[in-house]
């Protein structure tokens, strides 16, 4: 019977509408927080995050049934 292992990191980036600075100091936490609770939904793990007044970095550590990540993740 043959195994397999998966490491899936995946690395997005969000930026804001024409690079404004829009997240503050204040913004910073729960932002990283509520993105990192839509990995996880999506039976994820978030591995690190970042975020600067006009862009978001994530790492994100997916399952290898997460195909339709992007789909999902970026879709209101």
């Amino acid at each position: 019977m043959s195994h397999t292992y998966t490491n899936l990191l995946t690395h997005v980036i969000f930026s804001t509408k024409d690079r404004a600075p829009l997240i503050t100091a204040a913004l910073h936490d729960d932002l990283l927080a509520y993105m990192g609770g839509i990995v996880r939904e999506l039976g994820g793990a978030l591995r690190t995050a970042n975020a600067r007044p006009d862009h978001v970095h994530l790492l994100c550590s997916l399952p290898t049934t997460s195909v339709t990540f992007g789909r999902d993740f970026f879709r209101p």
